[in-house]
């Protein structure tokens, strides 16, 4: 390609598993002499940012699109980010999810799809195991130890690949949606079904211990979507994830709520979907 090509690594990472793969990505694009740009994103600000920093300077980019996956789908604020984007006439997508051990839903085949449909050609993907994000309290989360070292360099090697591919003169070959289906069709239709809306009628709900409040207003500002407010006590609002920032970083513990039943279900759910592996990357 005649124009330098534009890295661009745009991620949500409410417990920061996913911020930490954007991270190795970025280092190991610098590596390799391909400056990059990391972006955060959450609250409908960092979003229209987001898309203004790919729209600036023009020419081919590349952009690689990291979620955690909650409730079986990519997390709202990535596809609203998606959703944003103009066609693109030269652009290349990597999307990548995080997954806690239970199961890797829906995510990756809805952002590729969704990406493709804003002309961005899907070149390559990775869905990475990380701790589960509701399982902090427990003595042995699933996905304890990840993303671990191995995990790590999984995700060199496809940034690697990737930008021999790209460096070579474009990607001819391309993924689609379906091939990054990780279940068998019937699991795969049940999880489409799946939603953070399901998610809010089962989750135990927090509650606020009014004594214990000082209404430091850390709750609302861990949260990554701008889901709380103080009224003078901590309120969620209805854009609120379901992530529990809230709770994990009160530093009172006055945000609290019982998820030991969810853990228990969570392990269910990773028996009976038995996904392996935990960690993959998917090339064309």
């Amino acid at each position: 390609m005649d124009e330098q090509m534009r890295y661009f690594l745009v991620y949500c990472s409410p417990a920061g598993s996913t911020r930490h793969l954007a991270e190795v990505a970025a280092a190991e694009l610098e590596r390799l002499g391909n400056p990059c740009t990391l972006l955060a994103i959450g609250r409908r600000a960092a979003i229209e940012e987001a898309r203004q920093r790919l729209a600036a300077g023009g020419g081919p980019l590349c952009l690689y699109l990291g979620t955690p996956v909650y409730s079986a789908h990519a997390l709202p604020p990535v596809i609203e980010f998606i959703a944003g984007l103009p066609v693109a006439a030269s652009a290349w997508a990597v999307p990548l999810v995080t997954w806690g051990g239970a199961t890797s839903g829906v995510a990756l085949y809805e952002m590729t799809a969704a990406l493709a449909a804003k002309g961005y050609r899907p070149v390559g993907a990775a869905k990475v195991l990380a701790v589960h994000s509701l399982m902090w309290q427990a003595e042995q989360p699933l996905g304890a130890g990840h993303p671990d070292a191995a995990d790590d360099e999984l995700l060199r090697g496809l940034v690697r690949e990737v930008a021999l591919r790209l460096a070579a003169g474009g990607a001819a070959a391309r993924l689609s949606p379906a091939d990054l289906r990780c279940q068998p069709p019937a699991v795969f239709a049940q999880l489409q079904a799946a939603s953070l809306e399901l998610a809010r009628q089962t989750l135990p709900p927090r509650v606020v211990d009014e004594e214990l409040c000082t209404q430091c207003g850390t709750c609302a500002e861990s949260c990554p979507v701008g889901a709380v407010s103080l009224e003078p006590f901590p309120v969620w609002g209805a854009a609120c994830i379901l992530c529990f920032n809230c709770m994990r970083e009160c530093p009172a513990g006055a945000v609290q709520a019982d998820l030991s039943p969810v853990h228990a279900y969570i392990r269910q759910r990773a028996a009976t979907f038995a996904e392996t592996p935990g960690s993959q990357v998917f090339l064309p």
